[in-house]
C-alpha cells in the first residue's frame, strides 16, 4: 500500500507540470515564473490522470478528482483509492481501508515534458510522474 500512496502523491504533484515542451523564449524580467509548488494550485487544476513510474519500472495510472478523491489503476484494474489533500508544498494521501497512516510527498521541478520526480521525507525518489490527461476519467 505504501507504493500506491507514493504513486498517488506523485501524481498530484505532477499536476503542477505540463505536457507541453518549455518555451525557449525567455520570459520578460517583470513576469514571475510559474510556481511548481502545490500551495498555489487549486484541486480543480490538479485534477486529471497521471502516469506514475516506480523505480522498478512498474507503471500505475492515477486519477485525481477535484473533490479530493483519487483512484490508482494498474492494467485497468483498481489497485487503490482514497483521498488526497495539499499540505504546503506536499501532497498527502490517505488510502481507503488501509491501516497505514497518511503519507505526504514532495515533487521536483518538472522537466521539458512536464515529468517530475516524487520524493519522500528522506529525499529518496519514490516515482517519476507525468500528467497524461487534463480531465479525470470515470
Amino acid at each position: 500500500m505504501k507504493i500506491h500512496s507514493a504513486l498517488t502523491a506523485c501524481l498530484l504533484l505532477a499536476a503542477c507540470g505540463s505536457n507541453e515542451a518549455e518555451d525557449t523564449v525567455p520570459a520578460p524580467a517583470d513576469v514571475a515564473a510559474p510556481s511548481t509548488t502545490t500551495d498555489t494550485v487549486t484541486p480543480a487544476a490538479m485534477a486529471g490522470t497521471y502516469e506514475v513510474t516506480l523505480p522498478d519500472g512498474t507503471v500505475t495510472m492515477q486519477t485525481l478528482s477535484a473533490d479530493g478523491t483519487y483512484v490508482d489503476r494498474m492494467d485497468g484494474e483498481v489497485t487503490e483509492s482514497g483521498t488526497w489533500r495539499q499540505q504546503g508544498d506536499q501532497l498527502c494521501y490517505a488510502p481507503e481501508g488501509d491501516t497505514a497512516t497518511e503519507q505526504c510527498f514532495a515533487g521536483g521541478e518538472p522537466g521539458p515534458d512536464g515529468a517530475f520526480e516524487m520524493r519522500d521525507d528522506a529525499g529518496d525518489v519514490t516515482a517519476t510522474v507525468r500528467k497524461v490527461d487534463a480531465q479525470p476519467t470515470a
